[in-house]
């Protein structure tokens, strides 16, 4: 008798090392994940690993993993946005005005809509006017919190509406309602980038945007709608934290921008764009909240907290780099942490974009396997 396996059980075991390796991000961060709840647990075992914890991380993974998946799909075409903290807060003010003026229902309509003309004014910039998506949103950073702060004459604005509540503010049975809300946008946006004409030229685009040009895709306007996307979900955020806080103001998002890259750089992401998961976003949230919950129930001050959120953010760029073969030696790290500091050339991602014709559809394909 021949010691040979059959074939059917040889393809099973190939298919088995085959998903292993497409989903490897996935697995590392699951067992990083694993690793880091256990580290957490020893330390604190009478705080962690409690049920009122896990609903605690659970509110704040919501927001973040809504708003990280608003950038996945900016960094997925090649660019970022820096104001989506800036546009939380901003829609939280203009979101506890409506209510009062309005009602909830039109509240959160005129939120998301406010969010979603931010992301628009900031796509049109970097697509139509081929303007640096650094420059842009930095300056929409800049500009939305002064304008906040105007809006809203420096004070916050309460908005204690109970029916508000249900968007953040209350649990829904056993589900915290930020998590339900933010479990419900990952899969629409799921269904989104794997059965729609936008979502597959997200990632197009991104992975060379010369190419989709020639094929006769309108890249600007595909562009332009992505950054949209983006805003209207920081939007969502914002409306979120509006209604779990009950009041809006201006400083209410601050910080989300750099830990929503964060969360999707260590989900997977490579910044320059055309590749990007959502069940590494999600992952990448999960990581990035229970480190900071971690963080704080242990005792580490809130400084010391910002100081490991930006060395997450830079291990997390370096590791972005290195997925996408930008540097294979030390000496190469010297450009990647230039253009992390000090911005990035629209016109470097352009001709790095060009010169990675084949990532279009690998990338697509992977993601909507």
């Amino acid at each position: 008798m021949s010691d040979r396996a059959p074939p059917a059980v040889r393809s099973y075991r190939l298919s088995i090392r085959d998903w292993a390796f497409k989903y490897s991000t996935e697995l590392q961060l699951l067992a990083g994940l694993a690793v880091m709840i256990a580290i957490f647990s020893l330390l604190e075992p009478s705080i962690y690993p409690t049920t009122a914890n896990v609903q605690n991380i659970s509110r704040q993974a919501g927001v973040l993993l809504v708003v990280a998946i608003g950038q996945m799909f900016a960094i997925t075409v090649g660019g970022f946005d820096l104001s989506v903290g800036a546009n939380m807060g901003f829609t939280s003010i203009v979101t506890a005005q409506a209510v009062a003026d309005h009602g909830v229902a039109a509240a959160i309509v005129i939120g998301l809509l406010t969010g979603a003309a931010i992301g628009l004014v900031n796509g049109i910039l970097i697509a139509k006017m081929r303007v640096s998506p650094f420059v842009v949103t930095m300056a929409m950073l800049t500009f939305l919190t002064g304008y906040a702060g105007v809006r809203s004459g420096g004070a916050s604005v309460i908005a204690n509406d109970p029916t508000l509540k249900w968007f953040g503010g209350r649990d829904w049975g056993f589900m915290p309602s930020t998590i339900g809300i933010g479990i419900i946008i990952l899969l629409v946006a799921v269904v989104f980038t794997g059965r729609t004409r936008i979502g597959l030229y997200v990632y197009a685009i991104g992975g060379s945007r010369e190419t989709c040009r020639l094929a006769g895709i309108p890249v600007a306007r595909y562009e332009a709608i992505t950054y949209m996307i983006t805003g209207m979900l920081a939007g969502a955020g914002g409306i979120m934290l509006t209604a779990r806080v009950s009041v809006g103001q201006a400083g209410l998002g601050a910080g989300f921008e750099l830990r929503s890259i964060a969360a999707v750089v260590i989900g997977g992401a490579v910044i320059g764009g055309g590749k990007g998961r959502l069940s590494g976003v999600f992952l990448g949230v999960a990581l990035m909240t229970c480190l900071t919950v971690g963080l704080a129930v242990t005792g580490v001050g809130t400084f010391q907290q910002q100081m490991a959120i930006g060395i997450a953010l830079v291990v997390a760029v370096l590791i972005s780099q290195m997925r996408g073969g930008s540097f294979r030696q030390i000496s190469d790290l010297l450009p990647t942490l230039k253009r992390l500091f000090i911005g990035f050339g629209h016109g470097d991602d352009q001709s790095r974009r060009s010169a990675r014709p084949t990532a279009t559809t690998d990338s697509a394909s992977d993601d909507t396997a």
